[in-house]
């Protein structure tokens, strides 16, 4: 099975949202050992936002730089990520009555 953690606060280790969704992760893992984790911290690798550019690098017979072709890729992977998942695990902070801009580009 795979699990994937997503951590959405800019905080790191004054984080509440991550010390929950750590805990979650680890008592998941404790109940399953051969459980695989993929963790994706999106403050520490952050996702872009949505383009023009980006969604016409996913037009046929795109011409795209080497910045759009990395976007689109990234996309890709992340996407990738998600689907194979089993199980996940979002760490999602409240800011401003909202979650984080890092999660919404996730």
């Amino acid at each position: 099975m795979k699990l994937l953690h997503v951590d959405g606060s800019i905080l790191g280790e004054h984080s509440v949202s991550r010390a929950v969704s750590a805990a979650i992760v680890t008592h998941l893992k404790a109940g399953a050992p051969d459980l695989d984790v993929t963790h994706r911290d999106l403050a520490a690798t952050p996702i872009p936002h949505l383009s023009g550019a980006y969604l016409a690098g996913h037009q046929p017979n795109a011409t795209n730089t080497p910045d759009i072709q990395n976007d689109v890729e990234l996309g890709r992977t992340v996407l990738a990520e998600f689907l194979a998942a089993n199980i996940v695990v979002i760490g999602a902070p409240l800011y401003n009555f909202t979650i984080s801009s890092q999660l919404k580009a996730w």
